[in-house]
């Protein structure tokens, strides 16, 4: 876009649900759309203010671009009522993505809990499609019940292309919502820690919530991560976009404008940044 902080009005090409209570819309593309992964947009509908969203489709797909939205609150409420040729308001992408170009010479460790999985996806098929590009990559995903997976039809394939691991808090039947055959570990996202053979000398892509963060970086720590290395976006914080409403200051850092991806070494001392 040349003008990102206009707003553009763009066409949902396809609605799909994803999960129980989300849905993904593949939306048109405007001209000079790029973005990568870990950036965000501000997505309005008249009447009903606006939030950001962050797109989870592969960079590579230029025409569309797709976004995950759980219903949650009003605008969200609204959103899941739209139909296919609709249009909404967009502004974007914003933000400091996942520095995905590290990982071409070291090996990944993506940890994703909940809707963190979603700012995390585009890094996923960044990296399937361009396999060779890449080396070794590991992916830790938790949630709490089988209706919250995400992208649940993909997981045959993300599985051959990385090492994959689930686990979910309070499994119960997970045949509907699954790969037959497959198998899945009861606890929360850290106890993975302990299944996988974490690579050593890797850098780590995390996204997911607070609570996560201070119990993944502890373990990452444990095994002599540098803080260098380790990667969080902070998404959950913001709210403009644009650095004006201060919704999302982190010390004298802007989630939205400095951010949403930080390394840890930019914010391990601030207070209340996780």
């Amino acid at each position: 876009m040349k003008n990102q902080y206009k707003t553009q009005l763009v066409k949902i090409l396809k609605i799909e649900e994803e999960g129980s209570e989300s849905k993904l819309f593949t939306i048109k593309a405007p001209k000079d759309f790029k973005f990568k992964g870990g950036q965000f947009i501000q997505v309005s509908l008249p009447g009903f203010g606006e939030a950001p969203f962050s797109i989870c489709s592969d960079p590579n797909q230029k025409k569309s671009f797709e976004i995950c939205a759980r219903k949650t609150g009003v605008l969200t409420s609204e959103l899941h009522k739209i139909k296919k040729g609709e249009s909404v308001g967009i502004r974007g992408p914003y933000g400091a993505p996942f520095p995905i170009k590290l990982v071409e010479k070291r090996d990944l460790l993506l940890v994703a809990g909940g809707l963190g999985i979603e700012p995390l996806r585009p890094i996923i098929l960044e990296i399937l499609n361009n396999r060779k590009k890449y080396q070794k990559v590991q992916l830790l995903y938790g949630a709490c019940e089988e209706k919250d997976l995400l992208f649940s039809g993909e997981y045959e394939k993300w599985r051959s292309g990385l090492e994959f691991f689930l686990t979910l808090d309070k499994p119960k039947d997970i045949s509907g919502n699954l790969p037959k055959k497959w198998k899945c570990q009861t606890g929360v996202v850290t106890d993975l820690f302990d299944r996988a053979k974490i690579y050593r000398n890797a850098v780590a892509f995390l996204c997911g919530p607070p609570v996560m963060y201070k119990f993944v970086i502890k373990k990452l720590k444990e095994l002599e991560f540098k803080d260098e290395d380790i990667y969080l976006s902070l998404e959950r914080r913001m709210h403009c976009g644009v650095g004006v409403c201060n919704h999302c200051a982190v010390g004298s850092f802007s989630v939205c404008k400095d951010g949403p991806v930080f390394s840890w070494e930019r914010i391990k001392d601030i207070r209340g940044a996780i």
